[in-house]
């Protein structure tokens, strides 16, 4: 069964529904009752038994449909630090329900974030992201987000178009032109969108979640207002209103407390930076947020609680059954919260210019070639057909090795007899595949046959990896390297070396054309 967290408005007939499955919670769900009781008894003294049980379901329901929204999307495990005293453990161990995983053990979903009911852009889902979290192993969870103007030239079943609009257009269609009911149309347009998204990056996506923005607002003024740092001065003069026009939105660089509405326009704000930086800004809030609800332990007061499920239950949507809602907080439970990668997807390729980022996968085609719009497609080698090797290269990268990423390491890359300019060449594409190179220059070294990646006495995983990756002998150090020119992975190029992107020295890679 699937799961949907709607309005109680909108099913007069759901306590009746909901009150034949609660009886079956109540013998696990002990922690939750007592805070059920006190606000039901502050609300409603005079409320029927049978009532009274269909609205704890709900309760439930919503409470873990809000944990799974703020675990996954603030990408930390430190919300269910904060629910851990409601007792949400004792429910997880008998009324979870395990979660698929993929072959090596990863359970991935699609989070989804969309404007409200009064929003200009209704349905448009403006911030997607990959969660692949790894309870097991590394206990780490990747996060890797994909700007909203990336455009899909072909798909399975979608047609084609922007991605931000996808998940608006199809469930159109669904509904208008071949007669599918609203709540089915939906899921089923969450469903079609995970699978063509991981078609694209060769994950196999699990469950999707998608929230309404608004929830951002309410659930801030809850908290109190947050305490940020804001990274830098924001000047947008076209920040959209509600009647299509603008609502001019500055704050300044500094420390700052954000109410409900300013923490929204911050979040939503793209003028001033870019796609890039208000996601980074929304990833800022959300910790934030579930920072504050830590320190502060709001989230054991009953009435925020109550509040706080009024707003999600409105604003939140998922394919996952109400037993596998419960069965991902074991997830969190699992996953250390400094084992958090974040990565996205952009155009800082270094294609036109030296501006280069990881994950600078994506560039800008003619507008004129889309009917005027801007979009992002991925850089593709060679140029024409346009395919998703690259980004499909770098997530498989990515999630296969996140233990490597999480290292950090430091690496080095110095030409030795190589062609001129071979250091900087692959320097730039180790950084677009999300390592930090922190030096590129000439060895002061004899030149050299062959390339070599320096072995520390003790093998070193790090450096297996480059070298399986590069197919590139590992071996000691020359005498005559000084050490201040030496990392944790220092890469040597000799006369040999022959630039060979990552993309096909990736193994495992489907071919596509799409």
């Amino acid at each position: 069964m699937s799961f949907s967290v709607r309005k109680l408005r909108d099913k007069p007939s759901a306590t009746t529904v909901w009150a034949g499955r609660a009886a079956a919670l109540l013998t696990v769900a002990q922690p939750v009752m007592g805070l059920y009781h006190h606000w039901k008894r502050r609300h409603n003294k005079e409320m029927k038994k049978e009532h009274r049980l269909g609205v704890l379901k709900r309760t439930l329901t919503i409470l873990i449909a809000v944990f799974v929204a703020l675990l996954l999307l603030a990408g930390i495990g430190k919300a269910m630090m904060s629910v851990r005293s409601l007792g949400v453990s004792n429910i997880i161990n008998i009324a979870g329900a395990s979660l698929p995983k993929d072959e090596r053990g990863f359970t991935n979903f699609l989070l989804m974030g969309q404007g409200h009911a009064d929003h200009d852009g209704k349905n448009l889902t403006d911030t997607i992201m990959i969660a692949s979290i790894d309870p097991t192993d590394t206990q780490s969870a990747v996060l890797l987000s994909l700007p909203r103007d990336t455009y899909f030239l072909k798909t399975e079943k979608m047609g084609k178009g922007r991605l931000n609009t996808m998940y608006r257009d199809f469930r159109s269609y669904l509904i208008f032109q071949k007669g599918v009911e609203p709540e089915i149309a939906s899921k089923e347009t969450l469903e079609h969108l995970a699978q063509e998204i991981g078609n694209k990056l060769g994950i196999e996506i699990h469950h999707t979640v998608k929230v309404d923005f608004i929830a951002f607002t309410r659930a801030v003024d809850i908290l109190g207002g947050v305490d940020i740092d804001v990274p830098y001065d924001i000047e947008d003069n076209e920040y959209p209103d509600e009647n299509f026009g603008f609502d001019p939105f500055v704050i300044r660089a500094g420390p700052r407390h954000l109410d409900g509405a300013t923490a929204l326009k911050y979040a939503r704000s793209r003028h001033t930076s870019s796609d890039f930086g208000r996601s980074a800004r929304q990833q800022q809030l959300l910790g934030a947020m579930t920072h504050k609800a830590k320190e502060e332990g709001v989230l054991s007061d009953a009435a925020t609680i109550t509040s706080f499920m009024k707003i999600m239950s409105e604003n939140v949507e998922t394919t996952m059954t109400l037993r596998e809602l419960i069965g991902a907080a074991e997830l969190g439970q699992k996953l250390n919260r400094e084992n958090i990668i974040s990565m996205q997807l952009n155009d800082r390729n270094a294609l036109y210019d030296y501006i280069i980022e990881p994950g600078g996968m994506l560039y800008t085609p003619p507008r004129n070639l889309f009917e005027g719009a801007s979009v992002l497609l991925p850089v593709s080698l060679p140029e024409f057909p346009v395919t998703w090797k690259q980004p499909k290269s770098f997530a498989e990268l990515l999630f296969r090795n996140r233990s490597i990423y999480l290292d950090k390491p430091n690496v080095a890359v110095l030409n030795a007899g190589a062609k001129p300019g071979s250091a900087r060449k692959l320097a730039t594409e180790l950084t677009r595949f999300g390592f930090t190179v922190v030096n590129v220059e000439n060895g002061d070294t004899e030149k050299r046959e062959s390339s070599m990646i320096i072995t520390p006495p003790e093998p070193d995983p790090v450096i297996t990896f480059f070298s399986t990756l590069l197919g590139i002998e590992a071996t000691s150090a020359p005498l005559d390297l000084p050490t201040e020119q030496r990392e944790r992975a220092t890469i040597i190029l000799g006369k040999d070396y022959r630039f060979t992107p990552l993309q096909n020295l990736v193994p495992n890679l489907v071919e596509d054309d799409s």
